[in-house]
């Protein structure tokens, strides 16, 4: 969703931090693109699993903008799905601490700066195997954001800080990439494509000051494949 989410905020307004992995090419082609609507756009590749490398980019972000608003966080970690009893502990290490690690040491850098602003908007990213089970390398992040994500909303809501979910499922990016198990069928009641437009508007809308009452919730965005 990077660049269609950076777009959409782009189109609010909004001066943008951008961050990847590893994926230089792609991270420029977006800022490229992000910038051509007259935004300031500051980018930096940060591995988020490591502290170090956290901290310099909060301190570049800060530098360069100022401040911290929003944290759109769709930290991923593409695996192939694995039989739990076949996940190598290496794939099962690395992909918690991209995920979830990675979205802790983050929200530890942040938080301290919205705690000042007395402002903040989490929104964080987890999938469809969250919610009705998949293979456990997969799920168990999913689900663990929830869980992350729900105590900051509880301990931060008193600094006007919100913290929110959307699962996303059945998107068209998916199934260009190969990594969609239940396409649409006649039994959804949406039978087609979710796409990336559709989730980055629900991002601009929890991470409006109208949305300052919805925290702790998870939007699931999925054409109806699956109901909370």
């Amino acid at each position: 969703f990077g660049t269609p989410m950076a777009l959409a905020f782009a189109k609010e307004g909004a001066q943008l931090f951008l961050t990847a992995l590893s994926d230089q090419a792609q991270l420029e082609h977006t800022a490229r693109t992000v910038a051509a609507l007259g935004v300031h756009v500051v980018t930096a590749l940060c591995d988020p699993s490591n502290t170090v490398q956290v901290e310099a980019a909060m301190h570049k972000c800060m530098a360069e903008l100022g401040r911290v608003d929003v944290v759109v966080n769709n930290m991923r970690f593409p695996t192939p799905a694995h039989e739990f009893g076949a996940v190598p502990f290496e794939v099962w290490k690395r992909k918690m601490e991209v995920e979830l690690t990675g979205s802790f040491f983050v929200f530890k850098a942040v938080l301290p700066q919205m705690i000042t602003q007395q402002w903040g908007r989490i929104i964080n990213f987890t999938g469809l195997a969250a919610f009705e089970g998949s293979d456990a390398l997969t799920g168990s992040p999913e689900l663990g954001m929830v869980g992350m994500t729900r105590g900051i909303a509880r301990e931060y809501g008193q600094y006007n800080i919100t913290a929110n979910c959307i699962s996303a499922g059945g998107m068209e990016h998916e199934e260009a990439e190969g990594g969609l198990a239940f396409p649409p069928s006649a039994r959804d009641p949406i039978r087609r494509w979710g796409t990336p437009d559709e989730i980055a508007f629900l991002a601009v809308m929890l991470a409006s000051p109208q949305s300052g009452y919805v925290t702790g919730q998870c939007v699931m965005a999925n054409g109806g494949k699956y109901f909370l």
